[in-house]
């Protein structure tokens, strides 16, 4: 029997003391982990080559440093990779509008996180695509 695999989260966040403690939290949660401190790491984990990693889910902290900004590579993720569900969080007031546009799964999260919300949000995504896909 073929075992299924693990869904993938990517937390693309600056902050170490943030982003460690949510990655474990999810690992924990069942959901193998990448982490990115920027928007080029994370770009580059769909860019790779070598690196043949399905992602399932991106959080993105929209203050995250990079060449591109966050809202840039949610925009590029949905165009490039549309399979992938967006999460945004962060302090989005200014900008809330242009996030509903990317983000259409929910409001974006605020920091500090709260993990289990951040668990619950990504397993209510997973669920749906693969009702939308005809999983069991």
């Amino acid at each position: 029997m073929k075992r299924k695999r693990e869904p993938c989260v990517t937390v693309v966040e600056a902050d170490i003391l943030i982003r460690h403690p949510l990655a474990e939290y999810l690992r924990e949660c069942g959901y193998r982990v990448l982490q990115a401190s920027n928007t080029d790491e994370a770009q580059k984990l769909f860019t790779q080559r070598r690196r043949r990693i399905a992602i399932d889910v991106i959080l993105i902290d929209v203050a995250a440093p990079g060449s591109i900004n966050a809202f840039s590579l949610a925009r590029w993720i949905r165009e490039n990779h549309p399979a992938v569900d967006v999460i945004l969080s962060g302090s989005v007031e200014a900008v809330t509008e242009k996030a509903g546009e990317l983000c259409e799964h929910g409001p974006p999260l605020s920091k500090p996180y709260d993990h289990q919300l951040v668990a619950d949000r990504i397993r209510r995504l997973l669920a749906a695509r693969d009702r939308a896909d005809g999983a069991p």
